[in-house]
């Protein structure tokens, strides 16, 4: 990571990306749109905490995938911190890494607006919320703002930020769960996901059967 430039807008964006979909870019050029970034920073986990248990095609490959899907535009890029230093991905820990290597830097974490009735079950979500601003975006099939509000378990200032910070996104109906589910049934995936990724996919015969 390169040293900030001071007032700079930081958008981070983690997760599984087993593989990256459209929905995922999506989100994120929104979010470039409605919070001014200056950039997206797409970070594959290595073992996200919620889904430790469950198999995923190897780092590399995710990482291999997301590079792939944001190379054409300026505004993306990936970093493998999560992946180079291995075990449970906390969030916490690499928005501190982030806020260390961009003391000058706003940093908004990128989040669908369901994660917002769980944030009080993750690691240190006390200080992570003083590190940074997390901006949520409302997906096909989630609820309004006033049901999302009523689930929400941190008080006070904080759920006031958290509600501050919630915006309408493209309503994409796609998922990775899915996108594997059609590779191993011999379907198409074309348009859910960049074509540069599908051509991987299918070059290294991932998720079939």
């Amino acid at each position: 990571m390169e040293s900030n430039t001071p007032g700079k807008r930081i958008g981070i964006m983690g997760g599984s990306f087993d593989p990256v979909h459209s929905g995922h870019l999506i989100i994120a050029q929104d979010a470039v749109e409605k919070l001014d970034l200056s950039e997206v920073v797409f970070i594959p986990a290595s073992i996200p905490p919620h889904k430790r248990h469950l198999r995923q095609v190897s780092v590399e490959h995710r990482s291999n995938m997301m590079k792939l899907a944001v190379e054409s535009d300026l505004r993306f890029s990936v970093s493998d911190l999560e992946l180079s230093r291995g075990g449970i991905s906390y969030t916490f820990d690499t928005i501190r890494e982030f806020r260390n290597a961009y003391p000058g830097a706003e940093l908004f974490m990128i989040v669908g607006s369901d994660t917002l009735v769980d944030l009080h079950n993750w690691h240190r979500i006390e200080v992570l919320l003083e590190l940074c601003e997390v901006a949520s975006f409302i997906r096909p099939g989630e609820d309004d703002l006033d049901a999302i509000a009523e689930k929400i378990k941190l008080g006070g200032e904080q759920k006031d930020r958290l509600l501050r910070n919630v915006f309408g996104a493209h309503l994409i109906g796609v998922s990775s769960t899915e996108i594997r589910r059609r590779v191993a049934e011999g379907l198409s995936v074309r348009y859910l996901t960049p074509p540069e990724v599908e051509m991987y996919i299918f070059e290294h015969g991932l998720y079939q059967g």
